[in-house]
């Protein structure tokens, strides 16, 4: 009973130093856009380890869903807020439930959301890839920049200056 109690008032502590140290903490937001065949997937407010290259995606399409994996890398002894992006190009046209999976550190679990998107029929093929992928990582409160089109050269140079 002792060793349970020594256990519980330590880990509320860091749980608490956690929870006042990231901005991110228990803030994941999932959200799609669709434009044409290709979806725009959003996780904002991602923590993160602040090592995780590669962070990739895995993705599989089944009948009516669309299941993207989420995965980085935990190599440093640090964590950081992120807002990460991809999009999949080539999407079958019809109605869709994206369900995105993430590694949740706050919880040490696997966590998932489901977004419903409906995509045009453009003459797409049958099978999505990711196209592009972006992260912007280690943000501070006030740093938080606006995702803009991965194209924009504005952009890219003033995350540079």
């Amino acid at each position: 009973m002792r060793l349970l109690l020594l256990a519980v008032c330590l880990v509320l502590p860091i749980t608490a130093f956690a929870q006042g140290e990231f901005w991110c903490w228990n803030a994941d937001e999932i959200h799609a856009e669709v434009y044409g065949d290709s979806v725009r997937i959003f996780h904002r407010n991602a923590l993160l380890n602040c090592c995780p290259d590669p962070i990739t995606f895995e993705i599989e399409v089944g009948d009516a869903t669309i299941l993207v994996e989420e995965h980085s890398l935990y190599v440093c002894d640090c964590d950081c807020c992120y807002h990460l992006e991809m999009t999949l190009d080539d999407v079958p046209p019809g109605p869709w439930n994206v369900l995105y999976r993430w590694f949740d550190i706050e919880v040490w679990d696997w966590a998932e959301q489901v977004v419903e998107i409906v995509v045009p029929d453009v003459g797409q093929p049958l099978e999505p890839f990711v196209a592009r992928q972006a992260s912007h990582g280690c943000l501070e409160t006030a740093e938080i920049p606006e995702l803009a089109e991965p194209s924009s050269w504005g952009t890219i140079k003033a995350f540079y200056q």
